[in-house]
């Protein structure tokens, strides 16, 4: 998808929210696959997680955020297919937690806050990002650590995405 501005990238997702609240959410609440599915899928994003931080990637990015150098720069939103953004809302809504779109950091990917990205589960692209610094940083054993550990999640955020779009969403 093409990089747009992010007041077209707001007004997209602000759109996706609301289909989300009006013709997803009672779907997704309802139907005992995805339900299983969303449980699976956080469960495989801690175990990703916990692999980002205990190999010290996640401290590395925000001290590069500190000094000021973000690598979320403005229009890798729309490296979120909408099914996905559907399982970011639900799996929110699980925590008990929204998504707020609206105090967005200027020039950033309309998902960065403040404390790193807003989503439970990235864009992919997002995921397996690694920067030449953060790569020296982690070196081989490490890296390939962190996407051993993202295979499970990868995995079932591509199952969830594809009955999300056999629903003609």
């Amino acid at each position: 998808m093409p990089l747009k501005p992010s007041m077209d990238s707001l007004f997209y997702f602000l759109s996706l929210k609301k289909e989300y609240e009006e013709r997803i959410r009672l779907k997704l609440q309802t139907n005992e696959e995805m339900l299983r599915g969303l449980a699976e899928l956080e469960s495989a994003l801690a175990q990703a997680n916990s692999a980002f931080e205990t190999t010290g990637s996640f401290a590395y990015c925000a001290e590069c955020a500190r000094r000021g150098v973000i690598c979320c720069g403005e229009g890798l939103e729309w490296k979120l297919s909408k099914e996905e953004f559907f399982l970011n809302l639900a799996l929110l809504e699980r925590q008990r937690k929204s998504l707020d779109l609206e105090n967005s950091l200027p020039k950033r990917c309309l998902f960065l806050g403040k404390r790193g990205c807003k989503l439970p589960m990235p864009p992919l692209f997002c995921r397996n990002f690694f920067c030449t610094n953060l790569q020296d940083f982690l070196g081989q054993a490490r890296l390939i650590f962190i996407q051993n550990a993202m295979g499970p999640s990868v995995y079932l955020s591509f199952q969830l995405c594809e009955k999300l779009k056999q629903w003609r969403i």
